[in-house]
């Protein structure tokens, strides 16, 4: 299930950066192009890009269904799997819809199929008969609901994001690692991946854990609250940092780590200082600096939508691809691979 999550994450990443409202299922999403006209003014070739750069980046087929609603998309989608892209004008849905069997409405269950059946009713054409008292007094509110899907209204809004319990970002090794800089060197570029997922959906986190699994196979886990919740990879990165100086003391070589972001919440429009803080680099420190590294990110993160994560890197993530690090330099092997994704990490799930 993770390397499911994980690769409709990614799918999830390249949606936000093409549509401004995106409502993520496990593995499916709506997205809004309300208001797009004139940036997308063929929406059917727009979501031909759109699947093509999401089979590039992550070797998934898509189907794609266009329409007037939700509705009509999620039923135009269903028939044209698998890997096909469907769109029909307005009086095509209508004829669509009215040769559809029941079952294919949303919210029709095999209780109210077997309810309509008992009264003859098999095709949307058929259930048009009733009005909307007859419905809601056959179905309730769900009748209420049926009466307007059926001809083809639908007025459920987008729901956004959903908002996860956690994000996850891990990796193991090639070959087990001794040397402190590689593995604080990674630590900081999963820190920083997670980070940005965070703000590409809006989001902050509360909380991070750190899990390191050693050569024996034993693991350790450490957590620790961040006060006030943030997504900007300064404060992330130095507490995850600080989590892998806190489990230092075995001597055996890593070969897993992996950071967990939860307590995750909408970002907040107000960042409130930490009257404590004493790294005034931090950007809970206080909220002129929290706002200019907001800024900051803002520029970084609209670089890397544009040409992709690996256009901007940091030092230590730099040094990962050199192999600058004693255990590349002891055994001879040079460092990490990197395409414009980024680094490209030994658990593929996790390297978007």
């Amino acid at each position: 299930e993770s390397i499911y999550r994980c690769y409709a994450t990614r799918m999830f990443e390249i949606c936000h950066n093409w549509s401004p409202l995106v409502e993520e299922h496990l593995d499916e999403a709506y997205c809004d192009l309300t208001g797009t006209e004139r940036i997308y003014p063929d929406p059917a070739k727009e979501i031909a890009r759109l699947r093509a750069q999401i089979h590039s980046t992550t070797g998934l087929t898509v189907t794609a269904g266009l329409g007037r609603n939700r509705m009509f998309a999620r039923l135009i989608g269903k028939f044209h799997k698998p890997d096909g892209l469907g769109y029909l004008e307005p009086e095509q849905e209508e004829a669509l819809l009215l040769r559809l069997p029941v079952e294919n409405l949303p919210g029709v269950g095999p209780r109210t199929v077997e309810i309509l059946a008992n009264l003859g009713i098999e095709k949307v054409e058929q259930l048009r008969e009733l009005s909307r008292s007859a419905l809601a007094g056959l179905l309730g509110r769900n009748g209420e609901a049926l009466y307007e899907r059926c001809r083809g209204e639908d007025h459920r809004p987008l729901g956004g994001r959903e908002i996860p319990r956690s994000i996850q970002r891990g990796t193991s090794f090639d070959e087990d690692v001794s040397c402190p800089r590689t593995l604080d060197a990674m630590i900081e570029y999963l820190a920083e991946r997670a980070a940005r997922n965070l703000r590409q959906r809006g989001l902050e986190a509360g909380g991070i854990s750190l899990q390191i699994a050693h050569s024996d196979h034993r693991r350790d886990r450490r957590r620790i609250v961040l006060s006030p919740p943030t997504a900007l990879d300064p404060s992330i990165i130095r507490t995850a940092l600080a989590l892998r100086r806190s489990m230092e003391g075995r001597r055996t070589a890593i070969r897993f780590v992996g950071i967990q972001l939860d307590r995750i919440r909408l970002a907040a429009t107000f960042q409130q200082g930490d009257l404590f803080a004493t790294d005034l680099d931090t950007p809970q420190a206080d909220p002129q600096t929290s706002q200019r590294w907001k800024r900051i990110l803002e520029q970084v993160d609209q670089i890397r939508m544009r040409h992709g994560h690996g256009a901007l890197l940091r030092g230590s993530a730099l040094a990962l691809q050199r192999g600058d690090n004693s255990d590349a330099e002891k055994r001879g092997r040079v460092g990490l691979e990197r395409d414009r994704h980024g680094l490209i990490l030994r658990t593929s799930c996790l390297t978007r």
